[in-house]
């Protein structure tokens, strides 16, 4: 991983998306720029934009809040010539603190404020910090009228930023689920032509499947918890409607009548409760859509708070018509609990378990396991919660991926799966006293990681290698974009059997599973 010097990154921070390249790269060393990012805005007011991106993810925002003078330094650029700086440092504040005393300061600032597009990143670092000063500061703030049409834009969003300033504010309840109050229609989503292997899952759970689809099925039932001992399925629908327009005034009337209904009868506490709106399918103006949406359901009762949600309206768009669905976020999902870090290119947890059942009549018990490419180790993890196995062993080149892996398996040992080791080493060049039972591992696809090139080198070497790394008659699950690569070197050894194969769907891709047999 690259450490860039404080003389590079502003250098790269004067090129036009200079934060964003720099946020982006994959090759820095983030930790170590976050760092020295944050001495240069400290020192020089220089990165702002660079430490806002990179405040979106948690872990860097905790790290910088214990940065020496990080606090000082905003407080004091909100007041700077620069508006673009004073913006920026509002937006860090709204991160970085949650001292009440800030808000006194963001109301002074904002009583001063004469640049526009200022305003909004001050009016929702006030909504943030909170207490009574914010609460009465904002009821009482009224955004000036547009001088002319050139203003009309940073107009609507201040009034957009106030008016979610304001509901953060608000002393929100928090609402337990307490149980299904009836048997609902619960839709799973499952990966691309692997709803099947949910489809036995929970019928092993003993819950009743029906309308099972290529990508998702739904069950009724009123043990909504129940369903989360189930591992294929990365989300869980409530249907409001199918087949309706999308006027907003019909989206509106039924999704409000269904989300106060169902917040009511499952939940305790009063409302007001908190949704968000997410729209997925082809749509013109989509802010404006969700605006009118919004507009027609928010009341004393049911409040939209995109920062501080309880339930997610899903708006599915077909055409003309659409399906709505409820989203419930009032129960954490803990099934995987060893995922704390992550890498590029990581396996979506439920993918790695579908592929697993897939494979289920093949695998054995106790079965000493390797993982070429573990990444963050999700199919490893994956793989001793569907059966015992006597080693879980993971062998990456990167250092980052066997850090985030070990990171993952402190974890998992809290929970039982105490077996897992990582080992950071070339596949081609790693050596085992014995050969394992069974190889699995999602492969480097190409277009994400490393290059067509540089795949085909390593797809070779791993296949002359299996009858070193997996014993005779063991196996081995292969997962990857590049199948016609992998398909056609399979060929090419007469010690490999296809046993089973399907193709599946990612971000937008469409990967294959290969089960082999090694003879």
């Amino acid at each position: 991983m690259k450490r860039l010097d404080r003389e590079t990154i502003k250098t790269e921070l004067e090129k036009p998306n200079g934060s964003t390249l720099l946020a982006n790269d994959p090759k820095i060393d983030k930790a170590a720029l976050l760092d020295e990012t944050a001495a240069l805005y400290i020192e020089e007011g220089i990165g702002s934009s660079l430490l806002v991106r990179m405040l979106k993810s948690r872990m860097y925002m905790l790290r910088l809040s214990m940065y020496p003078g990080i606090l000082p330094a905003v407080r004091g650029y909100l007041r700077s010539d620069s508006p673009k700086l004073r913006r920026n440092s509002a937006q860090l504040l709204a991160k970085l603190s949650r001292d009440a005393a800030d808000a006194e300061l963001l109301i002074d600032c904002l009583g001063n404020e004469d640049t526009r597009f200022v305003r909004p990143s001050l009016l929702l670092a006030l909504g943030t910090i909170g207490g009574e000063d914010a609460r009465k500061a904002l009821d009482e703030y009224t955004p000036a009228p547009p001088a002319d049409e050139t203003e009309e834009k940073h107009y609507q969003a201040e009034c957009e930023a106030l008016r979610l300033a304001r509901v953060t504010c608000m002393k929100h309840e928090k609402h337990d689920f307490i149980g299904l109050d009836r048997v609902y229609e619960i839709e799973l989503s499952a990966p691309d032509r692997l709803s099947e292997q949910l489809k036995e899952e929970l019928e092993e759970l003993d819950f009743p499947v029906s309308s099972v689809r290529r990508a998702s099925l739904s069950v009724k039932t009123r043990d909504y918890l129940g369903l989360f001992n189930a591992r294929c399925f990365s989300e869980a629908l409530f249907p409001i409607a199918r087949g309706v327009s999308l006027k907003p005034e019909t989206v509106a009337q039924l999704s409000k009548a269904f989300m106060l209904r169902f917040m009511k009868a499952t939940h305790g506490g009063t409302p007001p409760y908190r949704y968000r709106i997410e729209i997925e399918g082809d749509m013109d103006g989509r802010t404006e859509y969700k605006h009118a949406v919004r507009d027609l359901i928010d009341d004393d009762e049911i409040v939209n708070a995109p920062s501080d949600y309880e339930i997610e309206l899903r708006i599915v768009a077909a055409g003309n018509a659409s399906r709505l669905y409820l989203k419930l976020y009032t129960v954490p999902d803990e099934r995987f609990f060893y995922r704390l870090e992550t890498v590029p290119a990581s396996m979506n947890p439920a993918t790695a378990a579908s592929m697993l059942r897939f494979a289920m009549d093949h695998l054995t018990s106790n079965a000493r396991v390797i993982d070429p490419c573990c990444g963050s180790g999700t199919l490893l993890f994956e793989r001793g919660l569907l059966s015992p196995c006597a080693s879980l062993t993971g062998v990456d080149i990167a250092h980052n991926a066997i850090d985030a892996a070990r990171t993952n398996a402190a974890a998992a040992a809290k929970r039982g799966i105490k077996q897992a080791k990582f080992i950071c080493n070339d596949i081609l060049r790693f050596e085992s006293k014995r050969p394992y039972d069974e190889l699995i591992c999602n492969l480097p696809f190409g277009n994400r990681v490393g290059t067509h090139s540089s795949c085909e080198r390593l797809y070779e070497g791993l296949l002359d290698r299996l009858p070193q790394l997996v014993r005779r008659d063991g196996i081995a699950i292969l997962y990857t974009m590049e199948f016609t690569l992998l398909k056609n070197l399979i060929r090419t050894r007469p010690y490999l059997e296809i046993l089973k194969q399907e193709r599946t769907e990612a971000g937008g891709l469409t990967p294959m599973i290969f089960i082999l047999k090694i003879h």
